[in-house]
Formats: structure tokens, sequence, C-alpha cells
């Protein structure tokens, strides 16, 4: 199952939205958004269940990434879809907080790929279907876990959370490549999430003019 985008959402009780991010086509932000690319290659295992949900980041994930993909797993049916997760030389890292994860620096990360360029494989969906994926498919058992070391709460949530510590999987990601591809790369990447937010939010509640004027992601070409 390719995820080229979602279809258009349509009904009594839902407006026509973007394929790619997600959004009503007034808010798109796909030209707001200038791909990178990057020596670390991403790719994206999403849950089915996922897919049609207009919160979901991973969605982001090739609008911001060149070198990306996303995957959508989640039925026996799907599993080649786990195969080849990374092309040689490559070394695939599973980002994912297990028991018997390794803290990610870039002394980790080269040490777990004995110096080859890193692909990193991240399961995306809930908790629970997050932890499915990582520990309970067996493509990726002989993957290296990683973990994220210890940071910030977020400040870019589309959803409510319990645990303050977990972040969306579009900000894991950002943070990861923070550290293997350096600070600026993943204030980009933030930058790119905190418009996904934004434009989320008004949504759900129309923005002012006041609003759209002092917002830093103006929509371009869009009368304000």
């Amino acid at each position: 199952m390719e995820l080229s985008g979602l279809p258009p959402l349509t009904g009594d009780r839902c407006a026509p939205r973007c394929g790619r991010c997600a959004l009503p086509p007034q808010w798109c932000l796909c030209e707001d958004v200038v791909a990178r690319m990057l020596a670390t290659r991403v790719v994206v295992l999403l849950h089915r269940r996922e897919v049609h949900k207009p919160t979901n980041t991973a969605r982001m994930v090739p609008i911001a990434l060149r070198n990306a993909e996303v995957r959508v797993v989640g039925l026996p049916a799907e599993r080649a879809r786990l195969d080849h997760l990374s092309p040689a030389p490559a070394r695939a890292l599973l980002l994912f907080p297990s028991a018997r994860s390794v803290e990610l620096s870039r002394e980790s990360a080269r040490e777990l790929s004995f110096g080859s360029p890193i692909t990193l494989v991240v399961p995306d969906g809930n908790w629970r279907q997050a932890n499915k994926i990582a520990l309970h498919e067996e493509a990726l058992e002989n993957l290296p876990h990683v973990r994220l070391p210890a940071g910030p709460e977020s400040t870019l949530r589309l959803r409510a959370n319990p645990d303050p510590a977990r972040i969306s999987t579009f900000e894991a990601i950002a943070r990861a490549l923070g550290i293997l591809e350096g600070e600026a790369v993943q204030r980009e990447l933030e930058r790119a999430l905190a418009l996904k937010v934004e434009r989320t939010r008004w949504t759900r509640k129309p923005p002012s003019r006041e609003e759209i004027e002092s917002s830093m992601y103006r929509p371009r070409g869009r009368a304000t």
C-alpha cells in the first residue's frame, strides 16, 4: 500500500483536503516547505490506521525531506513492504526506545553503522501500534535500536498525550536528524512542524486577519 497521499475527504462533515499534507486547500503547506536532501535516509513505517488521520505527522516527512519515504504497514500481507529498507552499503537503525536501545549520538550511530551511510527507520502510530511494529515484525528484529536522549517537552502538539515526555513522530525525526545532521536541520524541520500545527489549529478555529498577518508562515499567494 503506497502512501501517495490521502484521498480527498469529502462529505457533509468534511471539506476536501490536500492529499499530501491533509490540510484544506486554502491552508495547504506543500509549497511552503522546501524539501532538504540529507545524507541520512528516513523510512517511516506508518500503521495503516493512521493513514486517514489529518493530525498524523509522518505525512510531513516526504514533504520536508527528499531522501525519505513512508511505507504503510499493519497487515500480514503488507510485510513485504519491510524488505529492502536500506540500500547497500547503508546501515539501517531503528529509532525506538526499547529495552535494548542505545542512546543516539554521532559516535553511537557511527559505531552501529560501521561508518556506513545511515537509514533511520521509524515506526509510526499510537504507542501500541508503534511498539507492535518495532518489536514484532520479523524483518526488523536484527536492526540495532536507538533512542533519543532526554530533551525538552514538546510545544508542537497536534494530539493530547498523558505522557509529556512523548513527542510526535516528525518531531522525533527532527531531533534525531539534529544529532546526525546538525542543529540547523533540526530547527528547519521544527519550523515545518510548527507550520503544520499552526494551520491545523486554523482548521479548528478560523484565524483572524491579524493572526494571518502576524504569522511567520503567511500563506503564499493567498488573499489575507
